[in-house]
């Protein structure tokens, strides 16, 4: 039996350690994820054109899972050649019974039916090097900054089993059922195993759920949990804005909502905060639900507001701004030299936690080319951190994905000095620091100035222009054949990486039966919760399906 997690609607995630891939400890977890993958292409019945990024892993691991989808269809084709054969047989006996026939085969042809209306279906296979600033900036959106924080826990409780690696799939994963391969969001398994119930007391909290206090009628504090999940419809309607407007929404909307109250309005009269106004709402009964999902979300916004003013994460933030975009919030390139004085500020603070100082100089070494070994051991020696944070970063530095190459988005490399300490963007992608330039001169918040490299990424598959030599077709003959059928396809909307992106505007009326393009990116080494947002964010925009996978969902450190 596959499996596979599916926590969000369009989020595919396997639960297996960064390091087990940096390097490849064994080859049989290529095969193995390979599977997952080939189920998820079976439940959403596409035949993708395959492209990788050009690093050994993602070479191996796409080759892998081309010669496993090409089985896959090959299964598909006879299955449809038998099915249809049976019915012609049958419906040559039985003339009189035309019409049932036709309803049969009608059937039978959805149960394997690929998806063969679009042929621009797109998977690409990443690696986490292709973005390692990701993993250490601070995300302001209400997801990323929950699970930061608040340290939830996003494993849930799966063995890797090594003695199946190697067994040959059953012949169900090809049927049209997806069942068997599937994890619900309450944390049951579907399959021949049985199911696992929740309510079975753990010493460890579940994935994805969270503890919170709740006073109830008796004015006695209760703990409460509760699992983040898209059955909350206000944690589907919070998690990727701001947090700092999911604090103004959730203020007016318990405020709207304890004003058509009367009772509540008699109660407490004039203007109540937060507390008092869901003080009141206890004794209504009726909204007992509604009401508990308000403490949540106003327990989690309070507790996010209270760790970020006693982590004092702002003032390093706007640093890690800085060196990830090398431009400030008011829009002027930096140099290092500044980006480093920036750095050594926190890092020799005893305002500063141990976390906050690793993940900074992390944030720094990857954004920085040529900072030699004993510049870095003084580095880490000054911010005084301990044998635990110093390993981490030693270990993450071993992985040397910083090293594994940038993408340029379409620009020439800039040939600088060897020797010279240099940022990323400034040898290999000029046009992002305009970008950045832009975005600090119209960016709502100066915390969220950065993006996922993902963004471009998507941008580039979308306007078919994602490079061919740093991301290679595993089937050139398969692109050939999408390219001619480009020419009939009708014009797209004109979308750049200039674009300044407002995704508040209103759902396009999708009255349209045809199925929309999808793009599949699978990532592996694991994915962010940034880059989960990104996704959701230009499914929407851009109008087509955007699936994220990867081998692990990744939070801080």
């Amino acid at each position: 039996i596959l499996s596979l997690l599916c926590k969000n609607e369009e989020l595919l995630e396997r639960g297996v350690s960064l390091f087990n891939y940096f390097p490849l400890i064994n080859n049989d977890i290529l095969s193995q994820i390979s599977s997952i993958l080939l189920s998820v292409c079976s439940c959403l019945k596409i035949f993708p054109s395959i492209r990788y990024q050009n690093s050994e892993l993602c070479r191996s691991f796409s080759h892998i899972f081309y010669n496993s989808i090409k089985n896959l269809h090959t299964i598909y084709n006879d299955k449809n050649k038998i099915t249809n054969t049976n019915i012609n047989t049958y419906s040559n006996k039985n003339n009189d019974n035309q019409s049932d026939n036709n309803n049969n085969n009608h059937m039978n042809n959805d149960i394997y039916h690929y998806n063969n209306n679009r042929n621009d279906d797109i998977l690409l296979i990443l690696d986490r090097s292709i973005d390692t600033s990701i993993l250490f900036i601070h995300d302001y959106s209400y997801q990323s900054l929950c699970y930061d924080l608040l340290n939830i826990n996003t494993i849930y409780e799966m063995q890797f089993d090594q003695t199946k690696i190697n067994e040959q799939p059953n012949e169900h994963i090809y049927s049209n059922t997806c069942n068997d391969t599937y994890y619900d969001d309450k944390n049951t398994e579907m399959g021949g195993e049985g199911k696992k119930k929740k309510n079975k007391k753990k010493k460890n909290i579940d994935a994805h759920t969270v503890l919170f206090e709740i006073t109830n009628n008796d004015q006695k504090k209760e703990e409460k949990e509760a699992l983040l999940s898209e059955e909350d419809h206000l944690w589907s309607s919070y998690r990727h804005h701001h947090i700092q407007d999911v604090n103004e929404i959730i203020k007016n909307e318990i405020s709207a909502f304890t004003e058509k109250n009367a009772v509540v309005k008699i109660q407490k009269k004039n203007v109540l905060n937060p507390t008092e106004a869901l003080d009141a709402l206890r004794s209504l009964p009726q909204y007992e639900t509604l009401i508990e999902q308000y403490w949540l979300h106003y327990y989690l916004c309070n507790n996010c507001f209270k760790l970020l003013q006693d982590k004092n994460i702002v003032d390093v933030g706007l640093v890690e701004q800085d060196i990830c975009c090398n431009v400030d919030k008011y829009g002027k390139e930096l140099n290092h030299q500044k980006n480093l004085a920036s750095v050594n500020t926190i890092i020799t603070s005893d305002e500063y936690d141990q976390e906050e100082k690793t993940r900074l100089l992390l944030l720094y070494f990857m954004n920085y080319i040529n900072i030699n070994d004993n510049d870095k051991m003084k580095i880490i020696e000054s911010a005084q951190l301990n044998l635990f944070m110093k390993n981490i970063i030693n270990e993450f530095l071993k992985l040397n994905l910083h090293n594994s190459g940038y993408y340029s988005a379409s620009d020439e490399p800039i040939q600088l000095s060897s020797n010279k300490i240099h940022h990323v963007l400034e040898n290999s992608n000029k046009k992002k620091i305009k970008h950045y330039k832009n975005v600090a001169k119209n960016s709502k918040y100066e915390l969220s100035r950065h993006e996922p490299i993902i963004k471009d990424i998507i941008l580039d598959i979308y306007n078919d222009t994602l490079d061919e030599n740093y991301f290679p077709h595993v089937d050139p003959t398969h692109q050939q054949e999408i390219k001619a059928g480009h020419a009939s396809h009708e014009n797209k909307q004109n979308v750049s990486r200039g674009t300044i992106w407002d995704f508040k505007t209103e759902n396009k009326n999708q009255t349209k039966k045809e199925k929309k393009r999808k793009i599949l990116i699978f990532i592996i080494g694991g994915i962010t919760y940034p880059e989960i947002k990104q996704i959701y964010e230009m499914s929407n925009e851009l109008d087509v399906d955007i699936y994220l996978g990867g081998t692990n969902l990744l939070t801080s450190v």
